[in-house]
């Protein structure tokens, strides 16, 4: 990449963060270790198009009531053009110890899919849970939902839309809810963005999410655009009447704030799981 401009590092979240490439690497071994060690259907298909499938972790058999157990869905970030379902399941031994399923989704990357098709595909992804959820043992109606970054943005709009299904709650992490500054940033060179589709394609302006409860959060080494993204989107939910809060992890950055969701050993892991609602003592 040539020089950045001051807005095109505005939304260059590597140029804060300690440590990238290795928080990276430890999505994909911890990924890689839940798949090794837990139940796993892999490559589940969601819908028709290749790229829309998933990997479903069943909730231990013990936690399996006849409703089913909880599920928290996981939709990755990347910059809507960057990593995948292999780097999307390191939260998984986490959820499952907490007695929940855990879905990671993959939704397709830019350039050759549009923002808005990734967006359908996580609404998408969503309404197949709802519809087929106790086909895995999952109860639709304690669906949470959780997103990082690019996830974060499509977790908002597509939860936006009339027809997703109402979600128990929605933990989105370094999001971009407003995106007319990014058809002039390095970041639409892959995503084509007009000014006129960033704005259709952006949470705050769009209606409500279907959820009951958001939680909103960014990491303390982000840059200001991030930080000033949540505290507009904050707003504009709570003029809606969506309960929200929103917190600023001390410590973390864009990348290493994730590795955190449903970890009883963090204090933001803590705050993630309360959204999961009680459960009994973790699995040994």
């Amino acid at each position: 990449m040539s020089e950045l401009s001051p807005l095109d590092r505005e939304y260059s979240p590597s140029t804060v963060a300690r440590d990238p490439d290795g928080t990276l690497r430890r999505y994909r071994t911890r990924s890689n270790a839940a798949l090794a060690r837990l139940e796993v259907l892999t490559a589940v298909r969601y819908s028709t198009a290749a790229v829309e499938h998933c990997h479903v972790f069943p909730a231990p058999p013990a936690r399996r009531t006849g409703a089913g157990a909880p599920v928290l869905v996981f939709v990755h970030g990347g910059h809507w053009q960057e990593s995948g379902i292999e780097e999307a399941c390191f939260a998984a031994e986490n959820a499952v110890a907490h007695g929940c399923a855990f879905v990671g989704l993959s939704y397709g990357l830019a350039p050759a899919r549009t923002l808005p098709e990734m967006i359908a595909s996580v609404r998408s992804a969503l309404s197949w849970l709802a519809a087929s959820g106790p086909d895995y043992g999952i109860d639709p109606d304690r669906m949470h939902v959780a997103g990082s970054s690019a996830g974060a943005h499509l977790l908002a709009a597509a939860l936006a839309h009339r027809t997703a299904p109402q979600v128990r709650s929605a933990c989105l992490m370094s999001g971009m809810y407003d995106l007319g500054e990014i058809p002039h940033t390095y970041v639409n060179d892959a995503l084509g963005l007009t000014p006129e589709l960033a704005r259709r394609c952006s949470p705050l302006g769009m209606p409500p999410p279907r959820c009951d409860e958001i939680l909103l959060a960014v990491g303390e080494h982000e840059t200001a655009a991030y930080a000033g993204q949540q505290k507009e989107y904050a707003a504009y939910l709570g003029a809606l009447g969506i309960p929200v809060s929103a917190c600023t992890a001390p410590g973390r950055d864009h990348f290493d704030l994730p590795l955190d969701l449903a970890d009883a050993g963090t204090p933001f892991g803590r705050s993630t799981l309360r959204l999961l609602g009680p459960a009994d003592s973790p699995l040994e």
